[in-house]
Parts: C-alpha cells; structure tokens; sequence
C-alpha cells in the first residue's frame, strides 16, 4: 500500500550503479513533528531531487515483508502541499 509523507531530506547516504548511473541507497527525512524516518531509493524511484535540504512529498511503500520504506515518487514540496496548520502559520 503506498502511502503519502512529507518532510525535509537531512542526510542521504547514495551511490550509482552500472553504466546507467542508478542512483542507489538511503536518505533521511524530517518530518513536520521533528520525527526522522529512513527510506530506500532504489531503481524504481522516480524523483525530481535528493539534494539535502529540500522539502519534499514522497510516496512510499513498505518492501516485502519487512519494515523497510521504498519510495516510490519523490516530488519537491510546493506551497499547495502545506497541511493546513502550517499554511495558517505561514499567513
């Protein structure tokens, strides 16, 4: 089931694999209640950065029978993307 986070990257941990250059590894982000979580880029993650310090929206799933996150999709977090209680603090 894929779900839906939110949050800053603060430390990412990649390589590249192959002659295609597959971006491989982890990255860490923060979320809005200072919670870090750990997730999995692998060959199938489609993303428009993993620069430290963006904000970002990303879709994960659990792999398997584990406990690890894979992301899925991972967008660069717009204005839009606020939940409401932080675009009450923003304004």
């Amino acid at each position: 089931m894929i779900e839906t986070i939110q949050g800053k990257i603060i430390s990412s941990s990649l390589g590249e694999f192959s002659k295609k250059k597959i971006v491989y590894g982890y990255i860490g982000i923060e979320l809005s209640d200072k919670k870090h979580v750990k997730i999995k880029i692998d060959a199938y993650t489609w993303y428009e950065s993993l620069s430290l310090g963006n904000e970002v929206v990303i879709e994960v799933e659990v792999l398997a029978n584990t406990d690890i996150l894979v992301a899925r999709k991972i967008q660069l977090r717009t204005s839009t993307d606020a939940s409401p209680e932080e675009a009450t603090a923003t304004t």
